[in-house]
């Protein structure tokens, strides 16, 4: 029987429809399933940059690929995944940047991370470090991609340590160009500055170079500085705004006093007042050419005290620091010729009289911070009596009869005697505190000494010497330069008071003058106090 095909047609063209059909209701199905399994292929090999894209079973690779050989790898693995026929590459590159720049800012309780990255995994690495080295931080995250890396390791390498120490700086930033680093801002506190001094010097990674160190100290208020000179020893402490103005003040000793021997307790600090170097350096090199002195700068106020072999080396010292200072400073100088007849004669003593003693009643300096030391004025000792120089004898064996007072040393004596009497009575209930350690004078002295000035301003006829002494806690050296710094301190105040600079002298004899053994805390408390010695002008 001869086959009509006609009539096959009648049921291979339903049959055709029908398959057409069944295979466009499942294309959706399929390129789902293809797209799922696409994506997780491209994200487990950490091609998650890659954006795969179905028509049917062909694949359409888009996305911004970092580098030509991870659009090789993101190729192959599509290829190789069951269901796929053709994929075609779509993707791009991201931008080379020519210059690679990365940095950090860290204001308040907010970090910003911004600049450049060369993945998006790099990028989370980062925030990750950032989270680590602020916890509880806001962190901002600004970066966008970019290629032009150089050395990916070294480059995150050298990020990981610059949030590192960012976290020390209370403001600042970081920035990495390339492969240079720059630090700036003001550090949380000194631990902080010099861990980050040290790391900047001894601790960046391998291929990072530092291109700027900018970490300042932190700021201190009041800006102090201190410095002492006697026995051929100049002795620092305080604080000092850089590390050149440090070296600019030892460079003063050198070329000043080459065999004095040098003492540096400064620690770094920021706060100083406009023209600080200028008169810290003039006063070094004044202070120097004395037989001895000591100056303190609080801030813009600047104290000095010395002696001078004559009056014209005083005056010199004083003219040189004047024309010296800068504006910004103020100056108050107490420098003053060695006695004549301690010069004459320097085996012989004048008593130390008129002496109103000033004794604590609290335990000796420690480095705690416990209550202000209570100072209480004692008794004073005997008036000082001037006396005329002894002739050497000539032909006589005796020695020659001194000649009898003058009625002005008469008076003067008088005067100097009753200017000590009114200290006296000040002296039964007086009391001064001072902060414990320290120098610094707290307000609850404030009416004793306003007594003291009131009683120092009716002797215009006579020297009025403030003496510091200390028990033996403590170094030797550091209770010289306490009890020193407390006379000036004093005297300083009778100053702002009214009393004449002229009639005031400072000085600091620390432990070496006890008045009672250093064996219980009743008899070291009388052994830290202040001496009035007052004398005939």
């Amino acid at each position: 029987m001869k086959c009509n095909w006609r009539r096959w047609l009648w049921g291979i063209i339903p049959i055709l429809i029908l398959s057409w059909v069944a295979v466009q209701a499942e294309r959706g199905r399929i390129e789902h399933d293809l797209a799922e399994r696409a994506r997780q292929a491209l994200s487990q090999s950490g091609a998650s940059w890659a954006v795969p894209a179905l028509n049917g079973r062909d694949v359409i690779l888009g996305g911004r690929a970092w580098d030509e050989s991870d659009v090789g790898k993101a190729m192959e693995i599509l290829r190789n995944l069951w269901g796929v026929r053709i994929v075609e590459n779509k993707t791009e590159l991201i931008e080379k940047a020519d210059k690679y720049i990365w940095l950090a800012t860290r204001r308040n309780n907010r970090i910003r991370v911004m600049g450049l990255a060369p993945s998006v995994a790099t990028k989370q690495a980062i925030l990750g470090v950032t989270k680590a080295n602020f916890p509880g931080y806001e962190v901002v995250d600004r970066m966008t991609l970019a290629r032009g890396v150089p050395s990916a390791d070294t480059w995150l390498a050298g990020v990981s340590f610059a949030l590192k120490q960012l976290a020390s700086l209370k403001r600042g930033d970081v920035r990495l160009d390339d492969l240079g680093l720059s630090v700036t801002g003001e550090a949380e506190d000194l631990a902080g500055y010099r861990l980050v001094k040290s790391a900047l010097l001894n601790s960046v990674p391998k291929g990072i170079r530092i291109i700027t160190d900018q970490v300042t100290p932190p700021v201190v208020s009041p800006f102090t500085w201190t410095v002492q000179f006697s026995e051929g020893r100049i002795a620092f402490s305080g604080y000092v705004p850089s590390e050149s103005a440090r070296a600019e003040l030892l460079s003063a000793v050198k070329a000043t006093a080459p065999a004095a021997a040098v003492i540096d307790q400064m620690e770094p600090g920021e706060g100083a007042p406009q023209g600080w170097a200028a008169a810290a350096v003039a006063t070094v090199r004044e202070l120097l050419r004395l037989e001895s002195g000591s100056a303190e700068m609080k801030d813009g106020a600047l104290a000095v005290s010395g002696i001078s072999s004559d009056d014209a080396a005083a005056e010199a010292a004083r003219s040189a620091l004047r024309a010296a200072m800068p504006a910004t400073i103020k100056l108050a100088d107490q420098i003053r010729p060695r006695e004549p007849r301690r010069a004459a004669v320097p085996e012989l003593r004048p008593p130390e009289t008129g002496a109103t003693a000033v004794s604590p009643t609290g335990p000796a300096p420690l480095p705690q911070t416990p209550p202000p030391q209570d100072v209480v004025l004692s008794p004073p000792l005997p008036v000082a009596t001037p006396q005329p120089a002894v002739a050497p004898p000539t032909v006589a064996v005796q020695p020659a009869t001194p000649p009898a007072p003058s009625p002005s040393e008469v008076k003067a004596k008088a005067e100097a005697r009753a200017c000590q009497d009114r200290l006296a009575e000040l002296a039964k209930a007086g009391r001064i505190l001072f902060e414990r350690a320290s120098a610094e004078l707290n307000e609850a002295s404030f009416a004793t000494l306003g007594r003291l000035a009131d009683a120092a301003k009716s002797c215009p006829g006579a020297i009025i010497q403030i003496e510091g002494h200390t028990d033996i806690e403590g170094a030797p050296e550091y209770n010289q330069q306490l009890s020193l710094r407390r006379a000036q301190a004093v005297a300083s105040y009778l100053v702002r008071a009214g009393v004449s600079a002229k009639q005031l002298e400072a000085v600091g004899h620390g432990e070496r003058r006890p008045v009672a053994p250093n064996d219980t805390s009743e008899n070291m408390a009388k052994n830290r106090r202040i001496e009035f010695a007052v004398r005939p002008m």
